[in-house]
């Protein structure tokens, strides 16, 4: 069974100011703007959080840190954002930073075009690197142009837990940056 939760977030931000190096928080424990998809039925066995003490630039990033006892089941973890301000047609390049200690299955940025009701698209940089074992901080990408009848645009920095038991990965400086 494959477990895997997507949120309807709200932003007014723009695709410019999208708190990619997850400085913001506004006090709270998620960075402002995005959300982390730790389900009920897998939190123990996940830690999705703010770390203030690893990051490629600035003072934070995000981490997902998945236990050691993590049962078979293959659960997605992700921290997840609404992108406001993209347009139908044009084309974008998304990057981001990621870092992995101990995984064995590659983490992923990426980006989802959704209509009304499901996903029309994606972009991602699973097909274009993979990050396995210890790495210090990659450069990932991918370039991408938003579908017609696009709606809502999430971004997913995650991790699946297959294979990730006792694995760590951060991610930071994520950026969406119009392709001229």
């Amino acid at each position: 069974m494959i477990l895997v939760a997507i949120f309807s977030c709200s932003s007014t931000r723009t695709n410019d100011d999208i708190n990619g190096g997850f400085e913001n928080d506004s006090g709270r424990d998620n960075p402002d703007g995005w959300f982390a998809n730790n389900l009920p039925v897998t939190r123990k066995y996940a830690k999705l959080s703010v770390d203030n003490s690893t990051s490629h630039s600035g003072d934070k990033s995000i981490l997902i840190s998945i236990s050691i006892h993590h049962p078979k089941e293959t659960t997605i973890y992700n921290w997840i954002r609404r992108v406001d301000g993209l347009k139908v047609g044009e084309i974008y390049e998304m990057q981001g930073w990621i870092r992995a200690e101990k995984v064995k299955s590659s983490p992923f940025i990426e980006v989802q075009f959704w209509n009304s009701s499901q996903i029309i698209g994606t972009a991602s940089t699973a097909q274009g690197y993979l990050i396995t074992g210890t790495k210090n901080w990659q450069r990932v990408n991918t370039i991408f142009s938003v579908p017609n009848g696009t709606s809502k645009v999430l971004i997913r920095a995650g991790i699946s837990s297959y294979k990730n038991n006792g694995g760590k990965v951060w991610f930071d400086d994520i950026q969406i940056q119009n392709v001229k």
